[in-house]
């Protein structure tokens, strides 16, 4: 069975993932294509395409489109047929109609994590902003089936406590990531818990009112949430907003009063809190310690941590696209597992995107003129860059889906100097405070992290020992945690190559590694999208392939 599943319900993140007979083929995020970061209000037409054309099929093939969003909920402001959208561009227009399958939004984060996790029974919890009127849902995975026990509305959701939030510390949409990494700056101050844990869940203690339309709903909790901070930690943080010429675009500033990184702590530690009970019920309900989590929470690498270590569960697995875009792969999983069909094994990478042939590569550098060359040994030549101290842009293989990146399109460094994490985050343009993190060969897990699980998505944060503190201090967050990347040979072999030679060059077998993008933009998914970016940004030098690239001194 041929199923393509497409994301980008509510006008964002949009994506496209392919399952043929249960495997999954391609996977990939419309933002990359069109280069505009969550690809507001967009078709996955380019993610869609890139799929089909990886697999050599046409949409003609395809059995069924899963949307993993139901059409018949849709604001009437934003797109309420992503598929008719789809169907309708120029890439697809006249091509036959698949079978179209709506699943339901909460099913396709389930199913996203639950069919690519390998357990054959697990506890199930996704944990979103909302979806189809679900924030929350409690279940199981067993086989080739998906159930649910307890669902939890728009009010009661912790994804939109969380964006209250991130809106409190002048923060916007998409930059949850940034509270997380503020809230371990301090221990969090007393205050009334805003959520009241039950028998059979929690919920919300606010007073708020549901609204005309889900959309109402939505901008009046977190508007009301955003209070609850104001009125418990005292004044919102204010972004100025300035015009920098060079780029031609505004920027913001933001200062930080000690009151905001207490309501950072507190947020944290709330949303932990609530987290940690519904693993108890999910695992006490199931009776398996194996779980699952899906949905946009489920990317606070934080929370994954505390929930790994709680001694509540065994095995602990995360979907690396745990936000909406992922729900396009989820939902055409969904469909395959209702004809019996799913992964045969464990997915452990998230390396389902476009690649590029070595001498495509070559010759597009030759056309551009642009000072490179072949390497024989390109992991043993970007680990002497490495060793000289140079940060390099780092592009091999198949794109990964979601947020982080995992080894192949990535900016590295050394992390022997705590220098080395101000200059990387001054070429990304990123606030200072915020941490970075590293990759380690996984046989080397213990000489640093012995408490890291097998981490291969980089979304689990745990303590470093003192070890990696003394060895590897420019990963090394304030709190003394990492969220680390275990890197293994049979799933990323270019990228365990790089690590053996940089342990061969200078001792340590761990990388800096943060997203190969510039701030504001998507990760960079084709060599032109790595030039364009290596060329604005203070790397030192950009591996594509079997090429390196430099830049031309005066």
């Amino acid at each position: 069975m041929i199923v393509l599943g497409i994301s980008g319900g509510l006008g964002h993140d949009a994506a496209a993932g392919l399952v043929i007979d249960g495997e999954v083929v391609a996977c990939a995020e419309e933002e990359r294509f069109v280069r505009r970061k969550h690809a507001y209000g967009l078709p996955p037409a380019n993610a869609a395409m890139y799929c089909l054309n990886h697999a050599g099929v046409t949409l003609a093939d395809v059995d069924c489109l899963a949307v993993s969003w139901d059409p018949a909920r849709q604001h009437p402001d934003w797109p309420t047929t992503l598929h008719e959208k789809l169907l309708q561009h120029p890439f697809f227009a006249g091509a036959p109609r698949p079978k179209i399958e709506v699943v339901g939004h909460a099913t396709a984060h389930a199913a996203a994590s639950f069919f690519c996790s390998g357990f054959t029974d697990a506890a199930v919890l996704t944990v979103d902003g909302q979806g189809d009127a679900v924030s929350t849902t409690l279940g199981r995975g067993t086989g080739t089936e998906l159930t649910t026990s307890a669902s939890f509305g728009i009010l009661d959701s912790l994804g939109f406590f969380y964006l209250g939030l991130t809106y409190y510390l002048g923060f916007d949409l998409g930059e949850e990531g940034k509270v997380m990494g503020l809230a371990s700056y301090t221990t969090p101050t007393a205050a009334p818990n805003p959520f009241e844990l039950t028998g059979d869940g929690y919920r919300n203690r606010l007073d708020v009112a549901p609204g005309e339309s889900e959309h109402d709903t939505f901008r009046a909790l977190v508007a009301t949430w955003q209070q609850w901070f104001i009125d418990r930690f005292g004044p919102a943080a204010k972004p100025t907003y300035r015009f920098d010429p060079l780029r031609a675009r505004a920027g913001a500033d933001l200062t930080l009063a000690p009151h905001h990184y207490e309501a950072a702590a507190f947020g944290q530690a709330e949303l932990e809190r609530v987290l940690l009970h519904l693993v108890e019920l999910a695992v006490a309900e199931t009776g398996s310690r194996d779980l699952v989590i899906g949905g946009g929470v489920g990317l606070n690498c934080s929370a994954n941590g505390v929930i790994e270590r709680s001694g509540l569960v065994d095995r602990l697995y995360m979907f690396p696209a745990s936000g909406d875009a992922g729900t396009s792969l989820g939902a055409a999983l969904a469909v395959a597992a209702g004809s019996g069909e799913r992964p045969s094994a464990a997915v452990e990478t998230a390396a389902f995107g476009p690649d590029f042939a070595d001498a495509d590569i070559a010759a597009l550098l030759r056309e551009l003129d642009l000072p490179s060359h072949e390497s024989a040994d390109v992991a043993a030549d970007a680990a002497a860059l490495l060793n000289r101290g140079k940060v390099i842009g780092w592009v091999q293989g198949r794109m990964e889906i979601g947020p982080r990146a995992l080894g192949n399109r990535s900016i590295l460094a050394l992390p022997g100097e705590r220098r080395m994490h101000t200059q990387v985050n001054d070429i990304k343009r990123r606030e200072q405070w915020r941490p970075l993190a590293p990759s380690i060969r996984a046989a080397d897990a213990a000489r640093y992290v012995p408490t890291a699980g097998r981490a291969p998505f980089m979304l689990s944060a745990c303590q470093v020992n003192d070890q990696a503190r003394a060895e590897v201090p420019a990963v090394v967050h304030v709190d003394g945690s990492c969220r680390p990347q275990l890197v293994r040979a049979e799933t990323n072999p270019r990228y365990a190559q790089l690590l053996d030679a940089v342990a061969t060059a200078s001792g340590t077998p761990v990388v800096l590694n943060t997203s190969f993008n510039q701030a504001g933009e998507p990760l960079v998914c084709s060599p032109h999208d790595a030039i364009r970016s290596f060329f604005a940004s203070g790397l030192d030098a950009l591996v594509l392939g079997n090429s390196i690239v430099t830049k031309r001194s005066a």
